[in-house]
C-alpha cells in the first residue's frame, strides 16, 4: 500500500519526478494542494508529458511545471461544467423527442412500452424505495399502487442512463418510427455526462489511446474540411475527444432551441478561444495538448458555425 504523504512530502515527491516550481513556487503550490485540489487528481494530467529515457534524469518528466498541471486542472473543470450543462439540455430534448413520437404513434399508448421495458417492475420498485429522498416523491407516490406510470411521468423519474436505454428499446420495438435520431450516439454522451458529473478528469491523457469510434461520428467528422484523415483517426481514438465530438454533433443536430444553441456557442467560444488560450505559452511545446486542442477547436467552429 502506498503511504499517505503530507503536502510537503508531495511537493518533494513531485520534485523527484522532475516537476518544477519556477512559475508557481513551492509555498503557493502547497496552499493550492491544501485548499483547491488534491494530488491524485492534479497528478493525473502529468500523463500528457513524456519522461526522459536516458541519462542522469532518466524517469523524470521533461519540461513539466506545477503551473501546467494546475492550469490543466482548471481548464478541465470548466470543460466538465459546460459539458454537463449541454448533457442536461440533451436529456431534456431526448424526453421531448420520445414523448412526442409516442404521442404520434397509433400503436403505442405510453403504458405498454414501460411494461415491456420494465417487465419485472424492478426499475419502478427502485423508484419507490428512493421516494423519501426524491424531489419527485409526490409523483412517485401518485402511481404507487398500480405502478402504471404514463410515459411522461416515467421519463421524469428515471436516470439519464435508463432514459437512453428506454429510448433504444423503443427504437427497436417500433423500427418504423425512423424519424428519431439513432440511439447508438447517445451512449458516448451518457458516458461523457457521467464522467463530468462525477468530476472525472477528461484531458488527463491525450495520446496513445485505442478507443473504437462509432462509425456514424467517424463519417460526420470526415466531412469537416479543416480536419485531415490522419488527424481524425488519431483523435477519435481518444475516448473523451470522441465522446465530445458526438456531443457537439448530437447537440447541433437535434436541440431545436435557438436560444440554447447560441448560449452554448458563447460558452464554448469563451472557453476554447479565451480561457484555454490564457496561458497558451504553457503548452506551445507540448504537441499532445496543442494538437488535441486544435482538433477540438475545429469541431467547435464547424458544428456551431450557423449560430
Amino acid at each position: 500500500m502506498k503511504q499517505l504523504l503530507s503536502t510537503q512530502d508531495l511537493i518533494m515527491h513531485m520534485k523527484n519526478k522532475g516537476i518544477q516550481f519556477n512559475i508557481t513556487n513551492e509555498q503557493s503550490a502547497s496552499e493550492y494542494l491544501e485548499h483547491n485540489n488534491y494530488f491524485f487528481k492534479l497528478a493525473s494530467y502529468r500523463n500528457n508529458y513524456t519522461k526522459r529515457q536516458r541519462g542522469q534524469f532518466a524517469g523524470q518528466y521533461e519540461n513539466l511545471e506545477f503551473a501546467y498541471l494546475k492550469e490543466l486542472a482548471i481548464i478541465d473543470m470548466h470543460l466538465r461544467y459546460l459539458i454537463l450543462q449541454m448533457c442536461l439540455d440533451i436529456e431534456h430534448h431526448i424526453k421531448l423527442l420520445l414523448i412526442k413520437d409516442i404521442a404520434d404513434n397509433p400503436y403505442e399508448d405510453g403504458y405498454t412500452l414501460i411494461n415491456k421495458f420494465d417487465p419485472s417492475k424492478d426499475i419502478r420498485k427502485n423508484l419507490l424505495k428512493q421516494a423519501n429522498s426524491s424531489y419527485a416523491s409526490d409523483l412517485i407516490y401518485k402511481y404507487k399502487q398500480s405502478s402504471d406510470y404514463p410515459i411522461y411521468a416515467f421519463c421524469e423519474l428515471i436516470s439519464f442512463g435508463e432514459l437512453v436505454n428506454l429510448y433504444k428499446f423503443y427504437s427497436k420495438m417500433c423500427p418504423t418510427r425512423d424519424t428519431l435520431p439513432k440511439s447508438n450516439l447517445l451512449y458516448p454522451i451518457r458516458n461523457l455526462r457521467n464522467a463530468s458529473a462525477h468530476s472525472n478528469c477528461l484531458i488527463y491523457k491525450l495520446h496513445g489511446a485505442k478507443h473504437t469510434s462509432v462509425k456514424d461520428i467517424n463519417q460526420v467528422i470526415s466531412q469537416i474540411p479543416t480536419i485531415s484523415t490522419s488527424s481524425r483517426l488519431k483523435y477519435l481514438s481518444i475516448r473523451p475527444i470522441h465522446d465530445f465530438a458526438v456531443l457537439l454533433y448530437w447537440y447541433t443536430s437535434n436541440v431545436k432551441s435557438d436560444g440554447l444553441l447560441r448560449k452554448r456557442k458563447r460558452g464554448l467560444y469563451r472557453l476554447f478561444f479565451q480561457r484555454m488560450r490564457e496561458h497558451k505559452e504553457y503548452f506551445s511545446s507540448n504537441q499532445y495538448i496543442y494538437n488535441a486542442y486544435r482538433f477540438c477547436a475545429k469541431m467547435v467552429i464547424y458544428f456551431f458555425k450557423d449560430y
